[in-house]
């Protein structure tokens, strides 16, 4: 959807309500005009109507005199008595000719017809009926003629001596020059019609022709007399000619354009005002819609700049309207914004408990230092430095003493460090940044920070002992930017708490020993389910019935790009990132299945498979196991379980509590790398094992070393003595074997009988051992 501004939308909407008002008003004004000028028009028609009424009337009148005088005259009267038509002739011309009649008519009381024209005798038919009846009634008579096409005004009287002898008429012809004379009197244009049983016929006019034939077709038998009608922009006014005769009337007509000539100009000048007027009024909104959009639009800005960050833009207020007051609310929320933002910024970049900048300033701060460095040709050294017995007085104290040791801690080393930022790291950890041209004064620092802390603090009463650990790098020497040294520096601190080292500085390929654990933890899973992990199998041989045989499962890595990886590099990888228990489950699985292809193919084999740690402390690790067996059908008995002494060195109880539960499934279960521990026999005692696996560091120099034959023998008599199988590891020649064999050990596992093999190959060889057993 097109997104239409404010600015645009009030513009659109005032200039649309200006031009709508102009054209309804030009509208108005125009049929006004229009209205007016029609009905002077009107006038005009009904006054030209006046007028001809008038002059038709003056005729008549003409008529009358000179008819009345010509009744009267004794030598016409006689001519008419004796029927001389000759002395009638010539009166009816002379009298005609003194009043410009165009016809003079004389009718005997025989009926017959003598004209001043004799042509124009010879055309009467029975015309002048109806004005003779009328004459005979009343004496006299007035109407319209129409002989051959042509419409006279005739008045008529009677001829008396004494009696009615005879009947004596004078007529105007109604002709165009009448017409003529009319329309230069009225300006109006006039025509003459006749009408005979619903047909119109033009007996004459000023219209053309064309003109004529449109006056026919738009007359209507039903029009009114002396009503106004209009057709082809043309004003008409019918008037009868005759108040006797209806069947001729004249027509009077002005053209519209004629009327609303004089107001053309009016109309031009209306419109042209319309336009200016608009065009002003569409100058006023703009300048109104300006006036009020553009402090919205700078307040939107100011608003968008705020939603940025920037709390210090001026805003003006130059008004006392409403868009003052909305300014200064935004003046108010601006300020209110910005201090709640500062005081929120504060407390997520310090720490509430010590007051010092927490870890979010940590890298913003070195790479702030690191950069003034490179002015001052200085070094930046950063320190982590955590309180190696922290734990174990916020479990054995309380949290509350756990808060005040960190806060004083804190506090300390900020003391110390008067030339260095120190900013809390997290946990029980801290970080101090300096700026020195010198290793050896960081050194000193570091010694400071030791002595500092040799004085126990003392916190609510109670004399606390506080020990720190220190990790340590400098830039550039030991890192590239800020967050590469942050790292190696904490590395340093690892490094320094596992070797208990007190102070310890980053060393070179620790880092790099670090991002390939990383690489590796990220790479575990997708390895998994693309199959570069697979389980190897090593034979497992009783050493009296070499018929007996066994096999671990163990499991190997081979990444595409990194090779093979070494189980004791990933093992602990994965161990320290939570996956263990899923690389287990996978190995019980997959050996469990394998287990059962064996047993299909008549093969009796026992598989050992090794438990971690952390395995032992889930609890439905047995019901797992037991699920697992149970699908695949394999007999408990042919499933061992190896657990190493370290072990159940952390949560005892529950350790033993679950090997118990996989005891009692009928398990085996295996002490792995017996020897290396520091299990007691009192606790070895307690484990529900069945076998000991003897470390192969006892037995790879078992032929030349004194001490190593005197811990086997010694191991397996103790194992045997507790019950317990005996497996020695590492076994790698006959020599080996047969000092074995000679101190009793029950099985013997190493390259004597085979390296670890892929699933496939241990089957082969397996096949080729017991085959050769039997030969």
């Amino acid at each position: 959807m097109p997104r239409f501004s404010y600015l645009l939308k009030l513009l659109v909407f005032l200039i649309g309500l200006v031009v709508i008002l102009e054209a309804i008003s030009y509208i108005a004004t125009r049929v006004a005009i229009n209205k007016a000028v029609t009905q002077n028009a009107r006038t005009e028609l009904l006054a030209g109507g006046e007028l001809f009424s008038r002059l038709m009337q003056k005729n008549v009148e003409q008529l009358a005199l000179s008819v009345k005088v010509l009744t009267e005259d004794f030598g016409f009267k006689d001519a008419v008595a004796t029927n001389d038509e000759n002395t009638i002739v010539s009166a009816l011309v002379n009298h005609s000719a003194r009043v410009k009649a165009d016809m003079g008519v004389l009718i005997t009381s025989d009926g017959k017809l003598i004209a001043s024209d004799q042509a124009f005798g010879v055309q009467i038919v029975d015309e002048f009926s109806v004005l003779k009846e009328q004459v005979t009634q009343r004496g006299q008579a007035y109407d319209i003629i129409i002989a051959n096409g042509r419409a006279y005004q005739f008045v008529m009287f009677s001829v008396k001596a004494p009696v009615v002898i005879g009947f004596a008429g004078m007529g105007f012809e109604i002709k165009k020059e009448f017409s003529d004379d009319l329309q230069r009197l009225t300006g109006l244009e006039v025509s003459f019609v006749d009408s005979k049983e619903k047909e119109f016929r033009y007996l004459s006019g000023t219209l053309t022709h064309e003109q004529q034939v449109q006056l026919i077709k738009n007359l209507d038998n039903q029009q009114k007399t002396d009503d106004v009608f209009i057709y082809d922009e043309l004003m008409t006014l019918a008037v009868p000619a005759a108040r006797q005769n209806t069947h001729l009337f004249a027509l009077l007509q002005v053209p519209l354009s004629k009327v609303l000539a004089p107001y053309t100009k009016l109309n031009v000048q209306l419109f042209i005002l319309a336009l200016a007027f608009a065009g002003l009024a569409a100058v006023a909104a703009l300048f109104l819609a300006r006036s009020v959009t553009k402090p919205v639009s700078i307040l939107a800005d100011i608003a968008r700049r705020i939603a940025a960050g920037f709390y210090t833009t001026p805003i003006a207020v130059k008004s006392n309207d409403e868009l003052g007051d909305l300014a200064h609310a935004f003046i108010s929320m601006q300020k209110a914004i910005g201090e709640r933002e500062q005081q929120v910024l504060y407390q997520s970049e310090h720490d509430p408990l010590t007051g010092l900048p927490n870890r979010l300033r940590i890298l913003p701060e070195l790479e702030d230092a690191i950069a003034r460095a490179g002015v001052l040709n200085e070094r930046i050294f950063l320190l982590v430095i955590d309180i190696k017995n922290f734990g174990q007085i916020n479990d054995e104290m309380s949290q509350e003493i756990g808060d005040t040791v960190l806060r004083e801690v804190g506090q300390k080393i900020q003391r110390i460090l008067t030339h260095g930022d120190v900013l809390r790291f997290g946990s029980d950890e801290f970080v101090a940044i300096l700026m020195s041209p010198d290793q050896v004064v960081v050194n000193e620092f570091i010694e400071l920070i030791h002595s500092a802390f040799k004085t126990p603090l003392m916190v609510s009463g109670i004399q606390l002992s506080i020990e720190v650990n220190i990790g340590a790098a400098h830039y550039p020497a030991d890192a590239e930017n800020a967050e590469s040294l942050l790292r190696r520096a904490t590395l340093a601190l690892n490094e320094g708490r596992a070797s208990e080292q007190r102070s310890c500085w980053y060393q070179q390929g620790w880092d790099e020993k670090y991002l390939r654990r990383l690489h590796l933890f990220r790479e575990f899973e997708p390895s998994l389910a693309a199959g570069y992990i697979s389980l190897y199998y090593q034979p497992k041989i009783n050493l009296e019935q070499p018929d007996l045989l066994g096999a671990e499962a163990l499991v190997r890595w081979r990444h595409p790009e990194l090779g093979f990886v070494p189980p004791d590099e990933f093992i602990g990888v994965i161990e320290s990132s939570g996956q263990i228990t899923l690389l287990t489950r996978w190995v019980l699985k997959t050996a469990i299945a394998q287990l059962r292809q064996l047993l299909d193919e008549g093969i009796k084999l026992t598989c050992s498979v090794n438990l971690s740690a952390l395995d032992l402390l889930v609890d439905d690790l047995p019901a797992y196991v037991a699920e697992l067996l149970q699908a695949n059908r394999v007999p408990a008995k042919n499933l061992y379980l190896e657990i190493t002494e370290s072990a159940i060195m952390g949560e005892a109880d529950k350790c033993l509590h679950n090997l118990q539960r996989l005891r009692d499934l009928g398990i085996t279960l295996s002490i792995d790398d017996f020897g290396t521990g520091y299990s007691s026999l009192s606790q070895l005692k307690k484990l529900p094992v069945s076998e000991l696996k003897i470390d192969k560091s006892f037995i790879l120099n078992l032929t030349t070393s004194a001490d190593d034959q005197l811990i086997v023998r010694s191991t397996i008599d103790l194992g045997h003595t507790l019950g317990l199988s005996v497996t020695a590891e590492g076994v790698e020649s006959e020599e080996i074997k047969s000092l074995l064999k000679s101190y009793g050990c029950d099985t013997a596992q190493g390259y004597l009988y085979s390296k670890p093999l892929p699933a496939r190959d241990f089957i082969q060889w397996v096949h080729q051992y017991l085959a050769e057993l039997v030969e």
